[in-house]
């Protein structure tokens, strides 16, 4: 007969392994991993491309002022480009806060499927 009894250790060495073998598909924690990505990434994607548009127009516009002393050109590109910058969080809230409502409802099926099995 069997004589080994599994230990905490062997549990968590049994479970990784056989997540290894488990359809990715089917495995309810990829499925809630990647809807929570789906949520977050789009928000993140264009408060980060945003940011960094407006920091290099602002930046662009500092030069002009600072280097060529250009105040005219300088502040036409300054403003604009901390207008930009100052409105990337907003706008990566403001996606990240629509998507999670449209995705709301799946998540928290897919984590009660998980928390409750």
């Amino acid at each position: 007969m069997n004589d080994h009894i599994a230990n905490e250790q062997d549990r968590n060495d049994a479970d990784r392994i056989r997540r290894q073998y488990a359809n990715p598909e089917t495995d309810p924690m990829n499925q809630l991993r990647k809807l929570d990505d789906a949520v977050k990434r789009p928000g993140l994607i264009a408060s980060l491309t945003l940011g960094i548009i407006g920091a290099l127009v602002m930046g662009a516009g500092m030069a002009l002022v600072m280097s060529y002393d250009n105040m005219t050109l300088g502040l036409v590109l300054g403003i604009p480009g901390l207008i930009i910058l100052a409105a990337a969080y907003p706008i990566g809230r403001a996606i990240t806060s629509q998507r999670k409502a449209r995705y709301a409802d799946d998540i928290l099926r897919l984590s009660n499927q998980i928390l409750h099995s």
